[in-house]
C-alpha cells in the first residue's frame, strides 16, 4: 500500500500523521506555501455554538479525539500550537440567558455551560459573560508548517501540484510522475470539487478575514472573548475575527471591508489604542452544515476524499482522519453522515 495525500493543510496533514504512524507509505503533495483555510484558519474549538448554544456535531467523539491528537503532535513534534482555554460569551437579552439557564441544566451541555461571570477589565461587553468550558484554541498554522517540516525530513513531502489528467491508471495502481500508488485521497480544500469535476462535492464558499493586532490596554489573557466576532491572545498580539464573504475578486486578499467591519464591533467594546499588525484571508469550503466528507468517491475506485472541514475543522479533522485512515489500511466502514456515498445519491434524485 501507498497512498497519495493531495494537499497539507489540517484534513491532509492529520491524515498522513495516522498513517504513516500505522506504517503506511504516503507521499503528500501540496503547493508552496499560501494563503488557505487552513493557515488562515480561526483555530477555535467551541462546544456551544450558534443562536441556540447547541453542542457541535459528533462532539462526545470529536472533542477527546481533537485533545489527543493535538497533544500528541505538540509532545512529538517539539512545539506549541494547543492551548485549552474558556470562552467568554456574550448573552444580551433575556431569552439569550433563558437559553443559557437550560443549557446549564442540559444533560448535554451543562458541562460545557459555567458560570455568567463580569467582564474583563479594559473590556465593555454587551450583555453579560457566559463563561464556557470545553474549548479551546489551536495555532493551525503553527502545526502545519510543523508537520511539513517533519514529513520533509522523512522524504514524504514534495511541493507541487496533482493534475488529475497527468495521473495514468495502470491495473488497481495509480502512476504519477513515474511513481506508483495505490490509493490517491483529495484533500484540496474547496478547490476539490472543480478540480475533480464532480458536482456532488460543490459546496457554499465562505472567504473568512481575520486580524491581528495588539491591543496595549487589555492586560487580560484569560480566555476567548466571543462576541458575534471573536478575540483571542496568541504569540504576544490579539487574532481578531472572522467575517463571512460569499463573493470576492481575490480568495487571499484581505479586503477593507472586512477588516473594517472587524475593527467596528471591537471598538463598540474596547476603547483603547488598537495597532493593525496584518490582516488575512482565505475561503473555507461548507459542504453538509459544516460537517466533513471523507472516504471512497463513488465510482472513481481508488480515489477518496477528505474536504468540507468548514469553520469547524479544528474540531473534527482529527476523529475524521483517524476514521479514515482505519478504513484505508483496515476496510472499516465510513459513518454515514461522513461518507460521500450519500452524496452522491442526493444528486442523482435531482
Amino acid at each position: 500500500m501507498r497512498i497519495l495525500i493531495v494537499g497539507q493543510g489540517l484534513a491532509g496533514s492529520s491524515l498522513a500523521w495516522r498513517l504513516i504512524r500505522r506504517g503506511v507509505d504516503c507521499l503528500v503533495v501540496d503547493r508552496p506555501v499560501g494563503e488557505t483555510a487552513s493557515r488562515v484558519a480561526a483555530g477555535l474549538v467551541n462546544p456551544l455554538t450558534g443562536r441556540k448554544v447547541r453542542p457541535e456535531w459528533r462532539q462526545a467523539e470529536c472533542l477527546p479525539e481533537a485533545d489527543a491528537y493535538y497533544t500528541e503532535t505538540e509532545r512529538e513534534l517539539g512545539g506549541s500550537w494547543w492551548q485549552k482555554t474558556p470562552i467568554w460569551r456574550e448573552l444580551v437579552g433575556e431569552e439569550q440567558e433563558e437559553i443559557w439557564k437550560e443549557r446549564q441544566s442540559d444533560p448535554e451541555s451543562c458541562s460545557y455551560a459555567g458560570p455568567v461571570l463580569p467582564w474583563p477589565e479594559g473590556w465593555q461587553g454587551e450583555g453579560r459573560a457566559a463563561y464556557t468550558r470545553g474549548s479551546a484554541v489551536l495555532h493551525a498554522e503553527a502545526l502545519v508548517n510543523a508537520q511539513r517540516v517533519w514529513l520533509q525530513g522523512q522524504g514524504l513531502f514534495r511541493e507541487g501540484e496533482v493534475a488529475p489528467e497527468e495521473i495514468e491508471r495502470q491495473g488497481d495502481d495509480f502512476i504519477w510522475q513515474g511513481e506508483r500508488f495505490t490509493h490517491i485521497v483529495w484533500c484540496t480544500g474547496y478547490e476539490v470539487a472543480s478540480r475533480l469535476q464532480l458536482p456532488a462535492l460543490e459546496s457554499r464558499l465562505s472567504k473568512g478575514t481575520i486580524v491581528d493586532i495588539e491591543l496595549p490596554g487589555l492586560a487580560w489573557h484569560a480566555g476567548i472573548l466571543h462576541f458575534g466576532h471573536w478575540l483571542v491572545h496568541w504569540g504576544g498580539v490579539w487574532r481578531l475575527g472572522a467575517t463571512y464573504a460569499w463573493s470576492w475578486d481575490d480568495p487571499g486578499a484581505a479586503e477593507e471591508t472586512a477588516v473594517q467591519e472587524l475593527l467596528y464591533s471591537l471598538r463598540q467594546r474596547y476603547e483603547g489604542e488598537i495597532g493593525i499588525v496584518r490582516a488575512r484571508a482565505a475561503v473555507r469550503p461548507i459542504i453538509r452544515y459544516s460537517q466533513p466528507v471523507a472516504g471512497p468517491l463513488p465510482g472513481m475506485p481508488g480515489h477518496y476524499v477528505f474536504s468540507g472541514l468548514g469553520s469547524r475543522g479544528v474540531t473534527t479533522s482529527p476523529w475524521v482522519s483517524q476514521l479514515l485512515a482505519e478504513h484505508l489500511v483496515n476496510g472499516t466502514a465510513m459513518p454515514e453522515d461522513v461518507d460521500p456515498a450519500p452524496l452522491w445519491k442526493r444528486l442523482a434524485r435531482k
